[in-house]
């Protein structure tokens, strides 16, 4: 998994990303930084952050995240502040400067987000599918997901 501000990461390798990546948008984001963010699996911006679609790279972004929609935000302007630039679905998630944009994190499986967005960005089918399954049952990781679903269920003993 890679946790990063957008400005720290590099197009070439999120396109050919193998484990989860999140970006982090603070202040004005732009250009390659902002292409970046919009190619991530989950771009979570902060409420005083501003987005400017000002480079093809970036519009190649918008056009994965929202598809046709993007004309329309052509039409209406390419400087969004955060909570517009969600309204829109060009980031996931908005949070206060100062808070931990990924707190959501806590408790999940980093193997199992890892195999979902590498799954998602291959767009793999069923074949791969069942091979991660496979190999990711090898790791232990569904099994302590289970084990720690079926202890929290009340059991009839009836």
């Amino acid at each position: 998994m890679i946790v990063a501000r957008a400005d720290e990461l590099r197009l070439e390798n999120i396109l050919a990303r193998t484990e989860c990546v999140i970006a982090i948008g603070e202040g004005e984001l732009h250009g390659d930084a902002l292409a970046c963010a919009l190619h991530s699996d989950y771009f979570i911006l902060r409420d005083d952050a501003i987005i400017i679609v000002d480079a093809p790279r970036a519009w190649s972004g918008v056009i994965w995240r929202i598809g046709s929609r993007a004309l329309r935000l052509l039409a209406n302007g390419t400087r969004l502040p955060a909570r517009d630039a969600h309204q829109q679905g060009l980031c996931d998630e908005v949070v206060a400067r100062g808070s931990d944009p990924v707190e959501w994190l806590a408790g999940r499986s980093m193997p199992a987000l890892d195999s979902a967005a590498s799954l998602i960005a291959r767009r793999g089918g069923d074949a791969l599918e069942r091979a991660e399954f496979a190999r990711l049952f090898a790791t232990g990781e569904p099994q302590r997901g289970l084990t720690a679903f079926l202890g929290k269920m009340k059991r009839d003993n009836r």
